[in-house]
């Protein structure tokens, strides 16, 4: 695939919900001629599914830099897009989906492996949306049959049980540097997010109690990166939860390195309330910068704004 730059750097952050102001500001605080941006999923430019959804896509292909996606679950699956084709990219020696209007937008394959300038990475999109019953109610309330009709949920948002079982297969007793996922496993999710307005007996965890099972048959050496709960944190040593923030896999790999080091950290993350573990002497090693060192500019995503006056409408009040 053609690239007119040549990228060094792999910038990450978690969910941007169709909110391309997000891409524009890494696009104004990095080279974008020499780095790339993932979005560890819920990228929302295939949400709608109409003419708000392409006119996100024009306006990122338009910027000039190069977007790597994360699947999330608030998004179709990109296989399923009219118009998409698949093309091994040399940059990351790994086969990407995209559509041909718009190829500096790239999908990374549900259990791909892929290299990041030196970096192996592995890559498994998807997650259960805690909205599913609210969606498909509103859809009914709509007098929409959800069969047929846009609800804002996609059926196929997780990994389906032969995709688990093949994935398994494949990386089993692999070893990788990063493991970028949308979700996480079951022992790290962060259960002070959850919300509250939700009842937790109807979620479907079988993707995150098969991620509790994956981790223990892979290993890496950096880091596991996910995004879906929309905070930024550190979970677990070699474990950081994104939304807002963005760093470099270089920078993430620098600072785990230091930590197995036994170096103090200078760390902007929240620590993880949920583990007891930043109770450990070893927690003693993380403080708080006292002069930014990374540009920081924060907002409320303004999500899942719909243009379109008669078609794929109404505002969503959860976003995992």
């Amino acid at each position: 695939m053609k690239w007119n730059g040549n990228i060094e750097h792999f910038v990450v952050t978690g969910d941007i919900h169709g909110n391309t102001q997000d891409i524009d500001l890494f696009c104004k605080n990095y080279d974008v001629s020499k780095n790339a941006l993932i979005i560890l999923g819920d990228v929302g430019l295939n949400y709608y599914l109409n003419k708000t959804d392409r006119k996100n896509k024009e306006y990122v292909q338009g910027l000039g830099c190069l977007v790597y996606c994360v699947r999330g679950n608030h998004e179709a699956r990109p296989e399923s897009l009219p118009d998409i084709k698949e093309e091994y990219d040399d940059i990351i020696d790994g086969y990407v989906l995209y559509e041909e209007q718009y190829p500096n937008i790239r999908y990374l394959k549900d259990g791909g492996i892929y290299n990041f300038s030196g970096y192996t990475g592995l890559v498994i999109g998807g997650a259960y949306s805690v909205d599913k019953h609210y969606r498909l109610a509103r859809a009914r309330a709509n007098g929409w049959d959800p069969e047929t009709h846009w609800t804002g949920w996609f059926k196929d948002e997780q990994l389906s049980a032969q995709e688990m079982f093949d994935i398994q297969n494949n990386v089993h007793d692999m070893t990788f540097d990063f493991v970028l996922t949308h979700t996480c496993p079951y022992s790290w999710q962060p259960f002070d997010l959850f919300l509250a307005g939700v009842d937790q007996s109807t979620v479907d965890s079988s993707m995150e109690r098969w991620f509790d099972t994956l981790k223990e048959e892979i290993h890496w050496n950096c880091a596991w990166l996910f995004g879906h709960f929309h905070d930024d944190r550190m979970v677990r040593p070699h474990v950081e939860m994104y939304m807002n923030k963005y760093d470099t896999l270089d920078t993430i790999a620098q600072r785990w390195k230091d930590w197995d080091n036994g170096y103090r950290l200078d760390w902007w993350l929240r620590l993880d309330p949920c583990w007891p573990f930043w109770d450990d002497e070893r927690a003693k090693r993380i403080e708080k910068p006292t002069m930014q060192t990374r540009y920081e500019q924060i907002w409320v995503h303004d999500t899942d704004v719909d243009d379109d006056d008669n078609d794929n409408s109404g505002d969503d009040i959860y976003n995992l």
